[in-house]
């Protein structure tokens, strides 16, 4: 019917558009507006060669770095690799459709996550949908990351690069075999503005990490969302009170105070809206590694919408989109999988998370116990106080360094970072081996015959 020519969103190869669907003659009951209304994502007429010449260019650059000594030759092929892989991986349009489809199909089942959660994923129109155009249901609602930044900067913390971006390199950083500090990522996303720049938020730095040491990470991020709560539903009391006041007896800087905070009652109410949302990421996510197989390796905070009721509002509910990245598991690699998290969770000994480790054919130089197990524990347990400490990743690596580290794992490892680094912007400290135990639970009796 129509075509919006303005898009409503854009990246490196593509761009999006809102549209609507002609209605049906056949179907009249499937023409209500929001059913036909689209998102037509298309890829830029040069990407297919522009993409390709880029990582060439970039593979030149790794080659001159290993040359002069700046980079080993293993470690810029691994780079390259894994670079060329994921840019490559989003041009094939084709194949994007196809993981779309396979989660939307799974979305259907009653038996899944989502809809117990509220999470839906937009329905793909395979009859519209080229090798440079994909079709696909629209969902309203602003992306996650805008309410993230919105309660980062609450707690004065620097998010001038985009919280999507905070996250997302923490968790490229802290998946890459060579970088085993995964502790960046509790320290990017708490990351205030510098000291030096005699940032009003230092103290809180200090302090913050003090009470840690006393009463732990959980209660640092519990002060936090309960101080801000309090704040707000004091701020939406006041609001209330002085515009019960004639208004003659108010004065009109009173006045412009009660206009400038008179949304504090509604962001106190998506604070409670928060935790829900995670816990809901964190099971559909879960369900997909561990079940479905198929899996959305980018889940960063610019890939999930809050989708609003018809008053505008925000609710539970969350959409899911884009699904160039995404990984596919096989029964004996989502076994695997299932069985190192269970380990942690369970809160096995050193020996038996070390040996979950093995059986994935992870290499180390020295085949350190104590390190694999402190490392499964940091990859799949809770965040802790000493995680921020940087002598902590030193002692770590003094121990041991990974000299290979299994794709299929990497991919798991850097969703479940992104998810986590989520939730610590919002003040939640979640164990992944926690959210996701009764799915590696379920995965481990259905294919424990079977690999």
């Amino acid at each position: 019917e129509w075509i919006d020519p303005e898009p409503c969103g854009a990246a490196s190869i593509g761009q999006a558009h809102r549209a609507r669907l002609r209605a049906s003659p056949d179907s009249p009951n499937d023409n209500d507006d929001r059913d036909r209304d689209v998102i037509v994502k298309v890829q830029y007429p040069a990407a297919s060669w522009q993409v390709p010449a880029d990582i060439e260019c970039v593979g030149d650059f790794l080659k001159i770095c290993v040359y002069f000594g700046v980079v080993d030759e293993e470690s810029a092929k691994l780079s390259y690799d894994e670079f060329s892989r994921q840019f490559l991986a989003e041009l094939d349009y084709d194949n994007e459709r196809e993981n779309l489809r396979i989660v939307y199909e799974s979305s259907l089942d009653p038996e899944a996550p989502y809809q117990k959660r509220n999470v839906v994923i937009p329905k793909p129109y395979e009859s519209l949908c080229t090798g440079k155009a994909i079709t696909m249901q629209y969902l309203p609602g602003p992306k996650l990351e805008e309410e993230a930044r919105r309660q980062l900067e609450l707690l004065g913390i620097d998010t001038s690069g985009g919280i999507a971006q905070i996250v997302r390199d923490a968790a490229k950083d802290a998946a890459n075999p060579d970088e085993v500090e995964s502790g960046e990522l509790v320290r990017r996303v708490t990351k205030r503005v510098d000291a030096s720049h005699h940032s009003p938020f230092s103290w809180k730095v200090t302090a913050s990490r003090m009470f840690g040491q006393i009463f732990g990470f959980d209660s640092i991020l519990w002060t936090v969302r309960v101080a801000r709560r309090f704040v707000l539903w004091s701020q939406a009391a006041v609001v209330a009170s002085i515009q019960a006041v004639p208004r003659s007896l108010v004065s009109s800087r009173w006045e412009e105070w009660a206009d400038a905070h008179k949304t504090a009652a509604d962001q106190a109410a998506r604070l409670s809206l928060t935790a829900a949302w995670i816990d809901a990421l964190f099971d559909v996510h879960g369900h997909q590694v561990l079940s479905l197989g198929t899996f959305n390796s980018d889940c960063h905070p610019g890939n999930i919408l809050v989708i609003e009721e018809e008053d505008d509002k925000p609710s539970t509910k969350l959409g899911l989109i884009d699904y160039g990245q995404c990984k596919h598991l096989t029964p004996e690699e989502q076994y695997k999988v299932a069985r190192l998290i269970l380990s942690v969770a369970n809160n096995e000994p050193d020996e038996s998370i070390a040996k979950a480790f093995r059986d994935m054919d992870i290499g180390t130089q020295n085949d350190c116990t104590d390190f694999l197990a402190k490392f499964g524990k940091l990859m799949f347990g809770p965040f802790k106080p000493e995680h921020l400490d940087h002598s902590w990743h030193r002692k770590l690596h003094q121990l041991d360094k990974v000299t290979y580290f299994p794709k299929e794992l990497s991919m798991v490892y850097r969703t479940s970072l992104l998810l986590r680094g989520l939730a610590v912007s919002l003040q939640l400290n979640y164990s992944i081996g926690e959210q996701w135990k009764h799915h590696a639970q379920a995965a481990v009796e259905r294919l424990k015959d079977k690999v």
